[in-house]
């Protein structure tokens, strides 16, 4: 059974790392595929840091593909 996140619904893994998940989502009112990336509860300080960093790298990103 699919879970829902804001207008998603959260579906299969499409992948995994060190510190999140990455699952299909559909927006509900599009019905457009996107990826959503759901971060690990129990991250120690080195993940905090990478994830810190890797937001500020996509803050700068600004395209249609990117849901913010």
């Amino acid at each position: 059974m699919p879970g829902y996140i804001g207008n998603y619904q959260i579906g299969r893994t499409l992948g995994s790392g060190a510190s999140c998940k990455v699952k299909l989502g559909v927006d509900l009112t599009t019905g457009k595929k996107v990826a959503v990336k759901i971060m690990k509860e129990d991250m120690d300080q080195a993940d905090l840091a990478m994830i810190k960093t890797e937001v500020e790298a996509l803050q700068g990103l600004k395209h249609i593909n990117i849901v913010e």
